[in-house]
């Protein structure tokens, strides 16, 4: 009986089951993007007050715009406190969603109705009391929403000095974007991918338009200050022309930026941006790098004793194995400061400062993540509304922790990230307008490292990824790629000894070699792919490129010339080419060998070396093409030489005469004996 009451379903539950079924899935596929309901209606935020005082009134202006399709009724706009969390996770948490608060709300305006397409705009004000009452220094939690939708944001209370100020240091890196096209071929692309990089509409541009402010430092691939080489008269004019081109675009901003730079608030990076974690794993990876970390300490030095001594690992990682591994790079005896961000430190109880020290002793700048991350997500300038609101929040949270105790924060967007530069930069002036803000120095966050106590517990990668619940992105420098690379240099530096303008090509090409070790390309491995495949290519002179012609050969002499005929396929001249010619029969002699060999471009050129035949007969000839250093350029041509010496062929003519003469000395013999026995018998 029990089992049959189970099985037995009321009418109004097989509604409800259906109508669940049917619902569900419809609403589980439905997503919304932030700030807008189903019914069309979007709510913007324009303006915010980032802190008001104890007693004055904040003031959130924006607009709701209906997106839909239908006239949109009379909508009310709230503001609706929560209760906030000392927790920085739920902090993100808050700030992205989108659902409407059941809370009284703490000020309210009613709009007109919205016609499709139509925006209207609404200012709410409210007192800090209204706020928070009794908030020291702090962040209010508020939601600005409509029935259907809202905008989770915060607003920072302020009522007395209870506290030392945390000092803020901002990081902008000025990295080389992993766009294959910059060191591709020389050509109007590339000249086109650096105008994009570097050019006056360029975020890097905009970036560097202005000196470093005080609270700010820069962190630089030096590569971006380096030029193509000058063109000279062997260059070729397509090449010339790509050069030139070039060499303008990149020697503007590198001027410009040469002279804005602040030496002491400038991080020099190894050249290239060269992926030091790969090099600290792999000996032959680190091979590679080595010497692009070299070159980033001496364009420090250049720079006026910029920072050079600063390693920026990719994956973050600070562990003692690691950070010795990142030392053996570092040219001279001073171990490096390595950059991290605070993912890699195990907590102690408090979100680590932005100067400290790993437990074995390693200097360590900090940078924080979760600011970090919020930075390198300014898509556009409206974005920063909004995260200058997350900063009040997140710096409300870590004041509360140690708010008797002098800090300094640091801020660096990560490598694959391109934050909007005019949104970065309204980021960086919120300090101005939060009481428990200062601007901090970069010097001081420096000095900082040498006083820090050894109390930073490293993580490794496994930790780092489950403390942020982001996959680790794996190296593209690895022992395989970087044996390539090194057999590309390889192949570079023999074509180069054969091309006409070989210093101006090898110097112009080299570079773009270097910067397939930089850490950028973990973002893009097709990029890295491309580029790799590419210039494998460029550098090498295959045996496609340069080859011989084979076939039969008569050589009907004692002595003389023989001619092989060599094409050049490529669209460089080629000079000092040796022609190398081996017989396989010792009855056939090469003389002397060719004199070095200059081919036009598309062009092909006859090579005469002097030979001997001692023997009539056939003989394989074997000819290689190579450098003057002995480096074999083509495939082995094989030439089958006839022989018929001219000697023989006259011991045989003179055979066949004699042989003639005594046949005709014996037919005139015998003739004699006929006619005499013929006139005996007649007599």
């Amino acid at each position: 009986m029990a089992a049959a009451r189970r099985r037995r379903l009321r009418p109004t539950s097989i509604a409800l089951l259906l109508l669940a079924m049917l619902v569900l899935p419809s609403a589980a596929a439905t997503s919304l993007p932030p700030g807008e309901d189903s019914t069309g209606g979007e709510l913007t935020i324009a303006s915010i007050t980032p802190v008001v005082d104890g007693e004055g009134t904040a003031r959130v202006e924006g607009e709701l715009t209906n997106t839909g399709e239908q006239a949109l009724a009379a909508q009310e706009v709230s503001l609706v406190g929560r209760t906030a969390s000392a927790d920085r996770d739920d902090i993100v948490t808050w700030a992205e969603g989108t659902q409407p608060v059941a809370k009284d709300p703490r000020a309210t305006v009613t709009l007109e109705d919205l016609d499709p397409g139509e925006s209207a705009p609404f200012t709410l004000e409210v007192t800090a009391d209204e706020l928070a009452p009794g908030l020291t220094a702090g962040a209010a939690w508020v939601s600005v929403q409509t029935s259907q939708t809202a905008v989770h944001t915060f607003i920072g209370v302020h009522r007395a000095k209870e506290y030392v100020p945390m000092g803020m240091v901002w990081g902008v890196p000025l990295l080389l974007p992993a766009d294959e096209r910059l060191f591709g071929e020389p050509g109007p692309d590339r000249v086109q991918a650096w105008k994009e990089t570097v050019g006056p509409e360029s975020r890097l541009w905009q970036l560097t338009e202005e000196p470093p402010a005080e609270d700010e430092t820069w962190i630089l691939d030096p590569s971006l200050l380096s030029l193509p080489p000058e063109p000279t008269e062997d260059t070729g004019q397509n090449l010339t022309r790509a050069l030139n081109a070039e060499r303008e675009v990149r020697a503007e901003w590198a001027s410009r930026v040469r002279s804005t730079l602040d030496p002491e608030q400038t991080i020099v990076l190894p050249s290239g941006d060269a992926d030091v974690a790969a090099a600290a794993r792999w000996q032959d990876v680190a091979e590679l790098v080595a010497p692009q970390v070299e070159e980033g300490v001496r364009s420090a030095d250049l720079l006026d004793d910029s920072h050079g001594d600063i390693q920026w690992p990719a994956d973050g990682v600070v562990t003692e194995s690691r950070t010795t591994a990142l030392g053996r790079l570092q040219p001279g005896s001073t171990p490096p400061t390595v950059l991290t961000d605070t993912s890699a430190i195990a907590p102690g109880g408090f979100t680590p400062t932005g100067a400290t020290r790993t437990t074995h002793g390693s200097g360590l700048l900090v940078a924080d993540h979760s600011l970090s991350t919020l930075a390198g997500e300014l898509t556009s300038p409206s974005d920063a509304t909004l995260a200058r609101q997350r900063i009040v929040a997140e710096t409300s949270v870590l004041l509360g922790e140690r708010p008797g105790t002098p800090r300094t924060l640091l801020v660096v967007p990560a490598r694959a990230s391109s934050p909007s530069p005019e949104a970065y930069a309204d980021l960086r002036g919120v300090v101005d307008e939060i009481p428990w803000l200062d601007r901090g120095r970069f010097d001081d966050l420096l000095d900082g490292v040498d006083r820090a106590q050894q109390t930073a517990v490293p993580r490794t990668t496994q930790q780092i990824a489950r403390a942020t619940d982001e996959k680790p992105v794996p190296p593209v420098l690895t022992p395989t790629s970087a044996t390539r690379i090194a057999e590309d240099r390889r192949s570079m530096s023999i074509f180069a000894s054969v091309r006409s303008d070989g210093e101006v090509w090898k110097e112009a090409v080299d570079p773009a070699l270097d910067q397939l070790t930089s850490a950028r390309w973990r973002s893009d491995t097709a990029a890295f792919d491309a580029l790799h495949d590419q210039l494998a290519t460029e550098v090498t002179l295959s045996h496609d490129d340069l080859v011989v012609s084979s076939g039969e050969v008569n050589f009907f002499a004692d002595k003389g010339r023989l001619q092989i005929t060599i094409i050049n396929k490529t669209d460089v001249r080629l000079t000092n080419l040796d022609v190398r010619v081996e017989s396989q029969n010792p009855s056939f002699r090469i003389q002397e060998p060719s004199k070095p060999v200059t081919i036009g471009p598309d062009g092909r050129q006859k090579v005469t070396v002097q030979a001997t035949a001692l023997a009539a007969g056939r003989t394989p000839v074997h000819v290689v093409v190579t450098t003057p250093n002995g480096h074999e350029l083509t495939e082995q041509a094989t030439l089958e030489v006839r022989m018929r010496p001219t000697g023989e062929t006259v011991y045989w003519a003179i055979g066949g005469i004699a042989v003639v003469l005594l046949g005709v000395g014996t037919w005139r013999s015998l003739r004699r004996r006929t006619r005499t026995t013929v006139n005996e018998d007649s007599a």
